[in-house]
Parts: structure tokens; sequence; C-alpha cells
């Protein structure tokens, strides 16, 4: 006989069943909430996944509306050839320019704030040549349109890493591989479709990226969402935490500051990454010098046809896949794969720049042109991973933000010097055989630093160090 205070042993378990039941209803109800936590988290990193190929894949198509037809149209308008290189040569500087500030403020802002602001911006540059002819109009919407392109560098990528987790490698390497293939889809549908309008009318591919820009500035308020912020804790003094916007001056000051002595630190005692710097810079000048005249050369070589001229640039665009694949391939067979490689894309991109402005042969000279622009393609995984193998972690994007500075200001100056020298933008004899041995040098330098020893331990992945196109106004 049981006492009254004693649960006797029908309630010896608080829940029916046989005994330990409820510490297996607890285990399921774990389980459950668990299953539910993962599947939220992969619907979310889906929908991010899916948001960041959208709005890459725009980004490329708004860009490359334009680049088989911007030079031709600033010609019409009456641009002579030194007024169109140093357009080209101040969107260059101004990108270089502007690069750190703007970055500094998307992480102050907000990625989704900052790509939105970069697609507004350009959708206005753009649209500006379309509803007027004149030649300060066109000028005033190229260099919004380059300072607009600022904001979203980055910061698209930043937000796709940040919401997808950065912790997961083979993730990233997906995310990143689907990224390029969109980006290539952008631009050879941006190139093929620009081409195509432009037959109609040179200004119709300015309010076409305009408008795409619109969309796109919509789609990434929309898609760029993020999860659910956790609440900041009130101050120590009871009062409540101070809202953002109050804290933003000191926090731009002291992130400036930052930039400033990261920069120093890495680069104190390093001469290579230094020479390394330097001679991406002169590679990036050398691409870009052809890249502003090859418009104008070929136009007349092809009758006028801009939609050859869009499939020569698309063309070159996708030979890099199968050649990048091929790359890496060859560096899983040889140590010395990376200066293989740059070596021979770059001495047989300096050739191929060569015969395409000595031969007379309209088809001859298109595919010499084509090979000289994907062996660009081809040197630049290896100078990226050069520069990486030197950098300490904590400093990596602020020298990435200065080798892109470096590359603007180097490409800026040298499209400035090169405008003042050529006379006519269809003239090949002086700039191309220059920029073709300079092409040559720069190429056995970067390789030659490319295979020394790091300084400094890699422990994070790479980032762009400068813009990926040669980007037509």
């Amino acid at each position: 006989m049981t006492s009254g205070t004693s649960p006797g042993p029908e309630h010896e378990n608080a829940s029916p069943g046989p005994p330990g039941s409820a510490d297996q209803d607890l285990a399921s109800h774990a389980g459950l909430v668990s299953h539910a936590s993962h599947a939220s988290h992969a619907s979310h990193v889906n929908r991010v996944r899916r948001g960041y190929l959208l709005v890459s894949g725009l980004d490329y198509f708004g860009d490359m509306l334009l680049t088989v037809t911007s030079v031709l149209l600033l010609q019409s308008l009456g641009m002579g050839s030194g007024a169109v290189f140093a357009l080209i040569a101040a969107v260059w500087i101004v990108e270089g320019v502007s690069e750190i500030p703007t970055g500094i403020l998307a992480d102050l802002l907000g990625r989704r704030a900052s790509v939105a602001i970069s697609f507004v911006l350009r959708a206005v540059g753009y649209s500006a040549l379309f509803f007027s002819g004149s030649v300060y109009v066109a000028a005033a919407g190229v260099l919004l349109s380059a300072l607009g392109g600022t904001f979203a560098s980055g910061a698209l990528e930043a937000w796709a890493v940040d919401e997808t987790g950065a912790k997961d490698p083979r993730g990233l390497d997906r995310l990143f591989a689907q990224g390029k293939i969109a980006e290539n889809a952008g631009l050879v549908l941006g190139t093929l479709t620009g081409a195509a309008l432009g037959t109609l009318d040179l200004a119709l591919p300015q309010i076409v990226a305009g408008l795409t820009c619109a969309l796109a500035a919509v789609l990434s308020l929309r898609l760029m969402t993020g999860r659910p912020a956790q609440q900041r804790p009130p101050a120590s003094d009871g009062s409540p935490a101070p809202r953002h916007r109050e804290a933003f001056a000191p926090r731009l000051r002291e992130s400036f500051g930052e930039v400033m002595t990261g920069t120093r630190l890495t680069l104190r005692g390093d001469k290579v990454l230094i020479a390394l710097i330097v001679a991406a810079a002169l590679l990036w000048l050398f691409r870009g010098i052809p890249g502003v005249q090859w418009t104008v050369v070929y136009e007349g070589l092809v009758g006028g046809n801009l939609l050859v001229l869009g499939a020569m640039r698309s063309v070159g665009s996708l030979l890099e896949i199968p050649l990048l694949g091929w790359t890496l391939s060859l560096q899983k067979r040889r140590a010395s794969a990376r200066r293989t490689v740059i070596v021979t894309a770059s001495t047989a991109g300096a050739l191929a720049l060569v015969c395409a402005a000595a031969v007379r042969e309209p088809a001859l000279s298109i595919v010499c042109y084509m090979c000289f622009s994907t062996a660009f393609g081809l040197c630049m995984p290896g100078v990226r991973a050069a520069m990486n193998e030197r950098i300490d972690s904590g400093h990596r994007a602020t020298v990435l933000s200065v080798a892109s500075l470096f590359n603007s200001l180097f490409t800026g100056g040298g499209l400035i010097l090169t405008g003042l020298a050529v006379g006519d933008l269809g003239s090949t004899a002086l700039a191309w055989p220059l920029a073709a041995a300079g092409f040559g040098v720069a190429g056995l330098w970067v390789a030659s630093l490319a295979v020394r020893p790091g300084t400094a331990p890699t422990t994070s992945t790479t980032g762009s160090t400068g813009p990926q196109e040669v980007r037509a106004p």
C-alpha cells in the first residue's frame, strides 16, 4: 500500500507509454526541429543562389550591350580619336579612384543598397545618350556609369558568400562556377543583342542597357534579402543601442584608417608583391589599348556588319572556358604549370596581336585578334593566384583593392598617352605593335614573379584584382 505522497506505479512516467518514451519524444521533437531548420536554411541558400545568378547575368548583359557600338556612337557624335581615348581613360581612372571608397560604403550601407545604387546610376548614365545627342551629355553619362559600376564591385559577391555560408568550400566552388556561367551567358547575349540593335540605330543599345539596369535595380532590392538580424543588445548603462545612422561617421573614419594601415603593413618589405601589382597593371594597360580600337578597325574590314563584331567578342570569351579547364588539368600534373601557362599565353598573345595588325586578310586578322583576347584571359588566374599567395588574409581585400587601383590608373594614363600619339582610331600601325611588345614583356615579368615563394600564409579565398572585362563606355 502506498502513502499519500508516493506517486504510485501509475504515475511513474509523466507521459503514457513504456519507460523512456519521454526521452524518445524529446529526441524526436529535436530531430524534427533540426530537420526543419536545415530545410529552411537550404531553401534560403537556394533563393540566394538563384538571385545571385540572375543579378550577375543581368549585370554583364547590361554592360556588354554597348561593347560593340559605344566607340562607334561616340565617333558619330563628332569625337576625335584623342577625345575617345581620353574619355575611356577617364572611365578607368574614375573606377580606380572610386573603388576603395565605394567598397567601404558598401560595407557600411549594406550590400543590397550598394548594388541597387550601382544599377540606378548606370541606368541614368546609359540612357543619357539615347535621349541626347550632345557630346557633353555623352561624356557625363559615361562617367556616371563608371562611378555606378564601382558600387556593385564585390558587393554582390560578398552578399552571396555571406548568405550561403563562407565555411563551405564545395558550396562556394559551385556558387562561383555557376556565377561564371551566368556572367558568360550575360556577356554573350548582351554582346550579340547590342550588335543586332546597333544595326538599327547606334543609340538603341544605350536605352536597352538603361532599362536592363533599372530592372536589375528592382530585382536586386527584391532578391537580395538576408536572414533576420538579431536584436542589438542595449548599452552597459541600460540605454538603447545607438542607431546605425548615428554611428556612420565614426565607422567611416575608422574604416578608412584600417584601409591605410592594412595596406602599409602588408606591402612593407615585400618587393615581389609590389612588382607583381605593377606588372599586372601593365598587362591591363596593353590589353586596354587594342580594346579601344578594335571595333573601329574591324568595322571596315567586315563591311560594317555589327553582328560579325558581336560574334568576334563572344567567341573569344567562349573559347576561354575549355582552355581554362585544360590549364587546371595541367596544374595537377606539373608544379610549374602556372609559369608555363603565363609565358605561353602572353607570348602567343603578343604574336597574335602583331599578326592582327599586320595581315590584310580580314578573316585571318579577326582570328588573330580573338587569340590575343583569349590569351589575356588565360593569364589572369595565375596572376591573381600569385598575388594572393603573398597577401596575409587579414589585409587581403585592402591589397587587392590597391591592385585594382593600379590597374585602373595605369590603363587610364596609358590610354591618354596613346590617344595623343594615335591620330586615327582605325590605325593600328603604331599602337598595336607597341602594345604587343609591352604585353609580351609584362607577361614574362609576371611569370618570373609568380613562381617566387610567398611571404604570407593564404587562408581565405581570392578576390578580383580589377574589372574582368575591358569595359567599353
